[in-house]
């Protein structure tokens, strides 16, 4: 398995564990079924931080490029895309999903 691959499944896993402990905070009482519904949502609203904090990030000139690598479906190319043309983009999600993650426990 190469590198951008690698990074690819830890970065989903990464964002798996930090959903987890995001819903581990709100300390829900009910039934796991419904508790893996809810971490199945606040994964997909996370999802949709860190996608649209891409798009926003990415310079005008590159949206044409962008829309057909997210039409290609293939991650390591999109995420060769990334690291390329967007600066600071892991620091700029990761403010996202801070700022995410006080609205979600209302801090």
């Amino acid at each position: 398995m190469d590198n951008e691959t690698k990074t690819g499944l830890n970065a989903e896993e990464e964002l798996k564990k930090f959903v987890d402990n995001l819903v581990a905070q709100k300390n829900f009482e009910v039934e796991p079924e419904v508790l893996e519904q809810i971490k199945e949502d606040v994964f997909e609203r996370a999802e949709n931080i860190i996608n649209a904090t891409i798009l926003a990030s990415t310079p005008p000139e590159k949206l044409e490029e962008l829309n057909s690598l997210l039409d290609s479906g293939n991650k390591e190319d999109l995420e060769n895309f990334c690291v390329t043309n967007i600066p600071d983009l892991q620091q700029k999600t990761a403010e996202a999903l801070e700022q995410f993650a006080k609205t979600y426990l209302g801090l």
